[in-house]
């Protein structure tokens, strides 16, 4: 009992003086890490790409598109026409040993030793046509070896506008309603759960959406319906496949708020809303989401996260860190026969949990950058961390090291529960990535 208080007051300490003492920087890109784990990308830094070559500019994610002109990425694209290509293309292998015991267990247990030689590759080719100021479509598709081997269906959708004031999107493609990179409970349409990646769905399963955004005010409304590629038992989808959802934004001077909606009729009625701010170079951003039975209005769930970001001494350190609170534990109304019974699972560990990630770049040899990422789940005394280093000493050509740790008592969520693909709660990543790209403007 004594060492989980001291565990959680070492925690709370210790974010607390964060909070006091650092100022934030920018959320780091989120994406899916190779090899033999799955823990979120802590070596990539954000690339600088056209909105066309990353084919995200024209959807305006997070805030209504044509609120601002000159700033909104769907009134941009849809005022030229022309045709463009986006090419990009990643070769990576690395070697990883681990453990199934952690080296402080290992001697009560028996440790079976693991290792991974992974190599993949993987190519991008994206299509961008704009037809005239309200007409535009995208496509891109995919080819990955060894795994997963063949072509695949990246991205396809159509923007449409009316009269400069409704903007409409519909088709295959990534969309967020949340803020956290760590959390994102606040993502209700990732709460949908995809199907098998050979159909679409799985680690590529975009959903489909039919959305539309309309611009009021300081702010705009967004309507949608959406489906994921698992859902779809048929050529077309059946509206019992089929969720709702609407947001809206309001974009002041001073902050940035979000309030939306989502419900499928086999999941929770739920609600979110989030505000995001910056306070002398300071970001902040806090998220809430509620769930509830909709048919009997019983079994509500409150769950809820703040951050805070800054990039300090010239973007020389990094800082990201988050609380978060997960009320949905219990809280899933499927009856036993319900396709989505195992799908719909809470992604997030019951009670509190944090979240620290730490990037330095001394910026003095080959772009070297020390790394930290952790996630915590304190109502267990369970922790993740995965401490490492990324350099490039060669154009296109990044080098990484990576310790993946899991921490606390094997009771704990992260030991048996850690984002290692293989489940091993202790190891060692050596990865290398050959990358690059190609984006031109045909006419």
């Amino acid at each position: 009992m004594k060492s989980a208080i001291q565990f959680r007051v070492g925690i709370f300490t210790a974010l607390f003086a964060l909070g006091i003492f650092v100022f934030p920087a920018r959320l780091p890109a989120q994406e899916e890490a190779p090899l033999d784990w799955d823990f979120d990308t802590l070596f990539d830094e954000p690339e600088e790409t056209s909105p066309e070559s990353s084919g995200e500019g024209a959807e305006g994610d997070e805030e209504a598109p044509g609120v601002d002109e000159k700033n909104s990425g769907v009134s941009d694209l849809l005022r030229r026409s022309g045709f463009s290509l986006d090419f990009s293309y990643s070769a990576n292998g690395g070697f990883s040993p681990g453990w199934s015991e952690t080296p402080w267990f290992a001697g009560d247990y028996d440790s079976q030793y693991t290792n991974v030689l992974g190599v993949n590759l993987y190519s991008y080719l994206g299509m961008d046509v704009r037809v005239s100021e309200s007409f535009r479509a995208h496509s891109s598709v995919g080819f990955t070896i060894p795994e997963k081997t063949g072509f695949f269906l990246q991205d396809f959708y159509i923007d449409y506008t009316v009269f400069k004031r409704v903007f409409f999107r519909v088709g295959k493609f990534g969309h967020n309603w949340g803020i956290s990179p760590n959390f994102p409970a606040a993502n209700l349409l990732s709460r949908v759960p995809a199907g098998s990646p050979f159909n679409g769905g799985g680690d590529w399963g975009d959903p489909y959406i039919l959305k539309a955004d309309i611009p009021i005010g300081i702010g705009g409304l967004q309507l949608l319906t959406l489906t994921r590629p698992g859902f779809i038992r048929g050529s077309t989808p059946e509206f019992k496949e089929l969720g709702y959802g609407g947001k809206y934004n309001l974009a002041f001077t001073w902050a940035d708020i979000d309030v939306g909606a989502f419900y499928h009729h086999e999941m929770p009625l739920r609600a979110f809303a989030a505000i995001k701010t910056t306070l002398k170079d300071t970001e902040l951003y806090v998220e809430a989401m509620g769930a509830v039975r909709p048919k009997t209005w019983d079994g509500y769930s409150i769950s809820t996260n703040a951050g805070i970001v800054q990039d300090l001494f010239d973007d020389l350190i990094s800082v990201n860190a988050e609380i978060f609170w997960n009320g949905e534990d219990g809280a899933f109304f499927f009856n036993p026969k319900t396709e989505l019974e195992d799908a719909e699972s809470s992604p997030f560990f019951p009670g509190l949990n944090a979240a620290l990630n730490l990037t330095f770049r001394p910026h003095w040899i080959w772009g070297l950058r020390f790394v930290l990422a952790s996630r915590w789940a304190l109502d267990t005394n369970s922790a993740y961390v995965l401490p490492g280093l990324t350099f490039s000493p060669l154009s296109h050509l990044d080098i990484s090291l990576g310790v993946p740790v899991a921490l606390g008592g094997r009771e704990g969520h992260y030991y048996h529960n850690n984002p290692n693909k293989n489940g091993r709660p202790f190891g060692l990543i050596l990865l290398m990535n050959l990358h690059g790209g190609y984006y031109r403007d045909l006419f």
